[in-house]
């Protein structure tokens, strides 16, 4: 039995099965109900792509046939294999395999897999949390909070990067931290691994690794006794090793291409443009407060108030420690124990990225969710909130906390059910009103499958015309749909078109958008609101 378990008392295994079992069969009643975002088609390319790459190196006869699925462009001309195919790949593999032809079937799939990564990532958060507090209930809570957080849980399904991301760096932390209390052989091989893993997703991966390593360092420094060098030694060794082996791009001058991914990343431009209070703001040149404001407006207020004590308190904590240091010179000062050294790993992990994106002027698309990876750090310091709430004003009356947070969580549930399936648009009361007018909304344009689902459903002709007002791709939308649904859709120029759709996302700015034009012979004929939010219309010929 494994040890986890062996610590586990009966009342904790039930309710914890019972909470997992209910997320696992919430995303299998809604995984069909999200449209396609715009990255998906090139994951799907870019999983073909590293395909063929290993079967030209191991099993050269399958080669030809999946030359037959899809155009393939070469390895070596591909502009995205400077992404991690850790998940595309094997996603290529399996329509592969299962000889899977209708894209329908094969995005499903892609979609309930990267929600069951998801979910397992939320298990280890309740793990990191559990370790955290040492107590199963505050465990669940963590749980509950990263399920139930709006954005993230509609773009656990379509989000093969952002998401994806965040639940392998979940899981490269909990083995991080579990390193850092006892750096064993075991230990560091999971260490490596999983870090390997996340670096194989995004680059950006790599942040735990000098923070764990240096955070051991000083557990050394306070404790002579503590053995690190073989532990540490193994990580340094394995983690390169993993990291080459499940990138496929990096096994040819995995030193000079690695270093080109450095570059892409520190100096990547683009001509796109993000719309922000009113205003469109290049990708590459945002103001300073621009993620500060995004999470503050995406993050259900209950957990930004949890936050804002867990911060003031952390924030204090280690100003004191800093004090220490100047005072006596000494770094072993610089925490208390165990569990304050794991608050300043997650304090870290949250603000470091951001400065360092703020400092770096990184270009960001469509929100923060290039930065969704420090939302466990997040709510790891909301928790923490609670907690110091609990002790410091309800410790004799802790049912009465218990209330509070249970009708807080039932209002995002609430919220969550009445949105679906577009979650992905969420804003709380601190974005203000008129929220079309200040940012984007469905900037990936997922609502397209409502919008044809709504003409299909409503026009019983063989053959429709559709057209755009907009830079998303309707031929890709409606991929998503059944293969009757969509063989009835034809893409048209709007002039000549039945019906167009128009999201009100400008990719292009100050710039004319592509084919933008709604001739005056249109009139809307239906509009998608979610929470009085006009996300997308259909405009129908008069």
């Amino acid at each position: 039995m494994p040890n986890f378990l062996k610590k586990t008392n009966r009342h904790e295994l039930i309710i914890v099965t019972l909470i997992y079992l209910i997320f696992f069969f919430i995303g299998i009643l809604f995984y069909r109900d999200f449209g396609i975002s715009v990255d998906e088609w090139d994951l799907r390319l870019l999983g073909f792509v590293n395909l063929k790459y290993i079967t030209e190196i191991f099993f050269n006869d399958v080669t030809p046939r999946l030359d037959e699925i899809l155009l393939i462009p070469k390895f070596s001309e591909y502009y995205a294999n400077t992404h991690g195919a850790i998940f595309a790949a094997p996603m290529a593999f399996i329509e592969y395999f299962f000889n899977i032809t209708d894209s329908q079937k094969y995005y499903l799939i892609r979609h309930y897999s990267n929600h069951l990564i998801f979910l397992i990532s939320n298990y280890y958060f309740f793990l990191l949390v559990k370790e955290r507090f040492n107590n199963w209930i505050y465990g669940v809570l963590g749980g509950l909070f990263l399920f139930l957080s709006p954005r993230i849980f509609a773009e656990s399904f379509y989000n093969q990067k952002d998401i994806l991301f965040l639940s392998l760096f979940i899981i490269n932390l909990y083995y991080g931290i579990l390193f850092l209390k006892s750096p064993s052989v075991k230990n560091s091989i999971l260490f490596a691994l999983t870090t390997a893993l996340a670096i194989d997703i995004r680059i950006m991966g790599i942040i735990i690794s000098p923070i764990i390593v240096f955070f051991l360092y000083l557990k050394k420094l306070r404790n002579k006794n503590i053995r690190i060098f073989s532990g540490v030694l193994i990580y340094l060794i394995l983690f390169p090793l993993f990291t080459i082996l499940f990138w496929p791009y990096l096994w040819e001058s995995p030193f000079i291409h690695f270093a080109q991914v450095f570059k892409n990343l520190s100096s990547y431009t683009s001509v796109g443009y993000n719309y922000y209070l009113g205003d469109y703001y290049e990708t590459s040149n945002l103001p300073w407060h621009y993620v500060f404001i995004w999470i503050s407006i995406t993050t259900p207020i209950f957990y930004l108030l949890l936050f804002i004590f867990g911060f003031t308190n952390q924030t204090l904590r280690l100003k004191r420690r800093i004090f220490k240091i100047s005072d006596y010179h000494n770094l072993n000062d610089f925490f208390g124990g165990e569990i304050e050294l794991q608050d300043l790993i997650y304090y870290a992990l949250f603000f470091i990225p951001i400065f360092t994106v703020i400092f770096l002027d990184s270009t960001l698309y469509n929100g923060w969710r290039h930065l969704y990876f420090i939302y466990p750090c997040f709510l790891m310091i909301s928790l923490k909130g609670l907690y110091l709430i609990e002790i410091n004003y309800f410790r004799k009356k802790n049912w009465q906390l218990s209330i509070l947070v249970g009708l807080f969580l039932m209002h995002i549930s609430y919220m969550m059910i009445k949105d679906h399936p577009h979650q992905n648009v969420y804003f709380n009361f601190l974005a203000g009103k008129n929220v079309q007018t200040k940012f984007e909304l469905d900037y990936w344009g997922l609502s397209n499958k409502q919008a044809l689902e709504y003409i299909l459903k409503n026009d019983n002709k063989n053959e429709i015309k559709i057209g755009s007002a907009g830079p998303i791709s309707i031929e890709n939308s409606k991929q998503i749909l059944s293969f009757s649904e969509k063989n009835r859709i034809t893409i048209s120029e709007n002039s000549k078109s039945d019906y167009i759709i128009d999201n009100y996302i400008n990719w292009y700015g100050k710039y004319k958008k592509k084919r933008h034009e709604i001739p005056n012979n249109f009139k809307i004929y239906k509009e998608i609101t979610v929470s009085g939010k006009r996300i997308i219309s259909i405009y129908k010929r008069k």
